[in-house]
């Protein structure tokens, strides 16, 4: 007599790691995007504090696309998830090429150079997981200008 597996239970057993694949794997794929959401969101920061600080310690805005670059080490290293077009800064979810966020220099009014952050109108769960983390500010945040006290 012969030990061995039945056919029976063969395909028992692939069924079986067939329904633990299809439940593990969609769990490791939102673990990705929660992973590119976490250094987005820091990246949004850094970049706003790096701008900030930039125009607050020099009273110069960076006016093109070069100098957001010369100012933010953050918008050179996440080049591919930035695209800046002079004032205006893109963060985009490169898996869907939506923009989630959009962060802009406003110095219409030189009495008040305002930082905005806006969301993009990307829909991906990466933008949705973006909007969520980081609210938006529409109003903007003085960052330097007369209305700013020292």
């Amino acid at each position: 007599m012969k030990k061995a597996f039945t056919m029976v239970e063969l395909i028992f057993v692939i069924v079986i790691i067939g329904i633990l694949a299809a439940v593990a794997i969609p769990k490791l794929a939102a673990t990705r995007d929660d992973a590119k959401v976490s250094v987005l969101a820091k990246a949004i920061q850094t970049v706003q504090s790096e701008i900030s600080t930039y125009i607050f310690s020099t009273s110069v805005v960076p006016q093109t696309t070069e100098d957001m670059i010369k100012v933010s080490n953050t918008v050179r290293e996440l080049k591919d998830f930035v695209v800046v077009n002079n004032k205006v800064i893109n963060i985009i979810d490169t898996d869907n090429t939506q923009v989630c966020k959009v962060l802009t220099i406003d110095d219409s009014d030189v009495s008040k150079v305002k930082l905005r952050l806006t969301d993009g109108a990307g829909t991906s769960a990466i933008c949705k997981g973006l909007q969520k983390l980081i609210p938006s500010n529409n109003t903007g945040i003085v960052i330097a200008g007369n209305v700013v006290t020292y």
